[in-house]
């Protein structure tokens, strides 16, 4: 294992030592965790392409130009927890 130094951000910092305490465990054990499921998620995020908004709006009614506000759309398709979690078995769904 290699040791790694880190500055956080206190509101962060805060957070990894409550949760550390509340679990028993260590911080650098949970900033690993962490770690893990980021690299987990990231290798399981398809890459981005044309074809990722085909089948995303699920909106009822007349068409409308979404054009204007793919960016919203995706963010939302690809948030945490959101359509595409759910989808891939990542997050509960609604």
């Amino acid at each position: 294992m290699k040791k790694t130094m880190m500055y956080l951000p206190e509101e962060l910092h805060r957070f990894l030592a409550e949760e550390a305490e509340r679990r028993g465990v260590s911080m650098a054990e949970i900033a690993r965790e962490a770690i893990g499921e980021y690299r987990t998620r990231s290798e399981t995020t398809p890459k981005h392409n044309y074809m990722a908004i085909v089948g995303i709006i699920d909106v009822p009614g007349p068409p409308t130009n979404d054009s204007e506000r793919v960016d919203e759309i995706l963010d939302e398709y690809y948030k945490v927890g959101g359509k595409w979690d759910q989808e891939h078995g990542l997050a509960d769904p609604d």
